[in-house]
């Protein structure tokens, strides 16, 4: 009883989106094209070389040889580093792809969800650097980001099922391997783009129907898309104000990107109240860290 009475709150809601879709078209096309050209220009280009770089290092073997020379080898730094230089939602994609690969068991999965989630370093200091008009404070939350999955990352349980590298690496042929990098990065990017454009258009009409104040239009922006709320912050003169809800948007991550993790761990084992608890614990870190850089 209780799933259909879910199911049908689930077919009401989305037939009263449907219909406030056609009332407001007009409008609704205008923002759609808008947050298109945002994607386009400021969060594609950021991330799709990234994508496909981290592709190209995993396919010539550069992180085997980087493992080898420091004596490394286990997973959860490979997806550390990997979804550091990718930028999130990367870290469940690399985290499910060594569990189909079984170089990872799903105990050792459940652990790495929780501090794999990083922002791209370009998005970073690139967009949000514009926005604060401040490069130095980018940094800082950057850092402060980057940090707090450090410290999560050390206080894992450690798993002896740990994948050891091999020596000899094979050169695949670039073509091919650049084609599947392509393809790889476009797949995840339009995921990225459906869902976060999807939950823009939610909190559209959440802000247009009801009158709120700077705070809670900054926030909702926030709560549904980070993007969105990261540039919503412009209605702040304090920069201070404007770096701290940035640094809870990205680190906790919006709901957009949640649902991006749920559809890429959904046929697995991984659960998503781990993930939930890295953001959480991630983000009180990540505030705390920051205050402490602003300070010094």
């Amino acid at each position: 009883m209780k799933k259909n009475n879910r199911s049908i709150l689930i077919l009401v809601t989305f037939l009263i989106f449907l219909l406030l879709c056609v009332i407001y078209s007009e409008v609704l096309l205008v923002h759609i094209l808008d947050y298109s050209k945002l994607f386009l220009t400021k969060v594609f280009p950021t991330s799709f070389i990234f994508y496909i770089l981290s592709s190209l290092i995993i396919e010539y073997g550069i992180i085997q040889v980087f493992f080898n020379i420091f004596h490394l080898n286990t997973s959860s730094f490979l997806v550390l580093l990997l979804s550091l230089i990718s930028g999130f939602p990367s870290g469940a994609k690399y985290t499910k792809e060594l569990l189909d690969e079984k170089l990872i068991n799903e105990e050792e999965a459940n652990q790495i969800i929780r501090f794999s989630h990083f922002p791209n370093p370009l998005f970073v200091m690139g967009v949000v650097s514009s926005i604060l008009k401040n490069s130095d404070i980018a940094f800082k939350i950057l850092l402060a980001i980057v940090f707090s999955n450090l410290l999560l990352f050390s206080f894992r349980k450690k798993n002896k099922n740990t994948f050891f590298l091999e020596n000899e690496v094979n050169i695949p042929n670039f073509s091919n391997i650049l084609s599947k990098a392509i393809y790889k990065a476009f797949n995840t990017l339009i995921l990225i783009y459906g869902t976060s454009l999807f939950f823009y258009l939610i909190s559209f009409f959440i802000i247009n129907f009801f009158a709120f104040n700077s705070f809670s239009f900054v926030f909702i922006s926030g709560l549904f898309d980070l993007t969105k709320g990261v540039f919503s912050t412009s209605v702040f003169s304090n920069t201070f104000l404007q770096a701290l809800f940035i640094i809870f948007f990205i680190s906790f991550g919006g709901i957009s990107i949640h649902m991006q993790v749920l559809a890429i761990i959904s046929d697995t084992n991984i659960s998503y109240k781990n993930f939930l608890l890295g953001r959480i614990i991630g983000t009180i870190l990540s505030i705390f860290l920051f205050l402490f850089f602003w300070i010094i």
